[in-house]
């Protein structure tokens, strides 16, 4: 990815999870700069926040060194800076110092407890290193902030987690509030879809597939997976819909035959 652009979610390479950046949460378009008595310091801030927003921006393109020289330069002009020591954070957990970006991730929620974007940061690290309960437990705490921008990803790593940890129920609970707060998550839907087939509740794994078949085609890039099309062939079986059961089946043979999903429909198909 050329540019960070604000909001963007960025898939961690190790697990599903997503993690949330981005070069506006510090505010950035609220500092100006005046001729006022407090200009200097409004200077200043702007500054932290154009080196922070920088570093950001050299994270997501792998250059740790330019990335680390201006979040040093943040901290030079303010030590305090929650922001800086949470983008730190993740410049040492890309490098594998998961215990200095460990205290990185502290040290800006102790700064800053109400720092939701850094305590995101700080639970992705802690997926990521396979601490799934200390992770759902900061999810949730983000959660609660309810002007967070990203407040339906917050949820949708809560269902990870809850995944994880064995928590089907809680997982689906927090995979609709996602939905709820953002209902074009055709990924989120699926999860969705995927809990209700396996508690055996079809209605509700009917409604939303029907939501995900209403995103395929019309929204862009989003097709069947493997996944989605099984799942499909399950819900139309259960229904006793024998020409959409073969439809999906066909596409799934079609576009995914060395696929696991395909593999259990044959097993499905000979029972």
């Amino acid at each position: 990815m050329p540019r960070v652009m604000p909001g963007a979610l960025v898939k961690n390479l190790n697990c599903k999870l997503f993690l949330i950046l981005s070069l506006c949460f510090w505010g950035a378009g609220c500092v100006t700069t005046t001729d006022s008595p407090f200009g200097a310091k409004e200077d200043k801030e702007k500054a932290v926040i154009s080196n922070i927003q920088l570093g950001l921006a050299y994270i997501e393109r792998n250059n740790m060194e330019r990335a680390r020289k201006k979040l040093n330069r943040a901290l030079e002009l303010d030590p305090n800076s929650a922001g800086a020591h949470a983008a730190l954070g993740l410049v040492y957990q890309k490098e594998g110092e998961t215990a200095i970006a460990e205290r990185q991730f502290v040290k800006s929620l102790k700064l800053d407890p109400s720092f939701t974007r850094g305590r995101t940061y700080y639970a992705a690290f802690l997926y990521a290193q396979g601490r799934f309960q200390e992770a759902f437990n900061e999810f949730e705490v983000a959660s609660k902030d309810t002007e967070f921008p990203s407040r339906s990803q917050v949820f949708s790593n809560m269902g990870l987690c809850a995944i994880k940890l064995g928590e089907e129920a809680v997982a689906l609970k927090a995979y609709e509030k996602s939905l709820l707060l953002d209902a074009q998550q055709p990924d989120m839907l699926i999860s969705v879809v995927q809990i209700h087939v396996k508690q055996k509740n079809f209605g509700s794994a009917q409604n939303y597939f029907n939501q995900f078949l209403r995103m395929v085609g019309n929204l862009p890039g989003v097709t069947h997976s493997p996944l989605s099309l099984y799942l499909g062939i399950q819900i139309a079986d259960y229904y006793g819909n024998l020409p959409l059961k073969n439809s999906y089946a066909d596409l799934l043979r079609a576009l995914y035959p060395e696929s696991s999903e395909y593999q259990s429909y044959k097993v499905l198909k000979n029972d």
